[in-house]
């Protein structure tokens, strides 16, 4: 049974979510990555400006992931749906 998980980039000034799928439960930032690329290199990501401030001296991004049951409509609608994102 294949996993779903949302995913969150955040830079200092943009920001983006999308959602990937996994056959097997993603537990650390190494499984993840290879995932995050492959999806990044195959779909249009739509960064939008990023109104959260923080100030780092170490990292100028971070990703956060959470594995969800219903993607990320479970919440209400994120952002439109578009071809390449459905």
């Amino acid at each position: 049974m294949k996993k779903k998980y949302l995913v969150k980039i955040f830079t200092k000034y943009l920001q983006t979510k999308f959602e990937i799928e996994s056959d097997k439960e993603i537990n650390t930032a190494d499984e993840l990555n290879p995932l995050i690329i492959d999806f990044i290199g195959k779909s249009d990501i739509q960064w939008e400006q990023n109104d959260l401030q923080y100030n780092s001296t170490a990292n100028d991004f971070y990703i956060t992931y959470e594995e969800v049951t219903n993607g990320s409509g479970q919440h209400g609608i994120v952002r439109e749906e578009t071809e390449t994102r459905i």
